[in-house]
């Protein structure tokens, strides 16, 4: 559920968990749709830095909760040569809008 106030921006991951429990909120159910369309990231550098490679798919670190959730792995995953599927910023954005 889509908060009255948001804290800090749009894309922190806490304005989309119900309680505190990341698997309970409607943010995650809908990014988990195979149906939406995905974007392939191969890591060649920032390793073990979802926030720099946030920053490098969507062009700003705050989506890096989002980036982590959808890559559904560790910080130590996020190594060089892994390859992630994720969400388009346009198709994110227009989700953290919708919600």
């Amino acid at each position: 559920n889509k908060p009255t106030k948001y804290t800090y921006t749009l894309e922190e991951l806490s304005n989309y968990i119900e309680g505190n429990d990341v698997y309970n909120s409607s943010f995650l159910s809908i990014i988990s749709n195979p149906s939406l369309p995905r974007i392939t990231y191969v890591i060649t550098e920032n390793e073990y830095r979802p926030d720099l490679i946030a920053h490098d798919i969507y062009g700003s670190s705050s989506y890096e909760g989002m980036l982590i959730l959808q890559a559904g792995i560790t910080l130590s995953g996020f190594t060089k040569g892994r390859v992630l599927e994720v969400l388009p910023k346009i198709t994110l954005d227009s989700i953290l809008n919708n919600l």
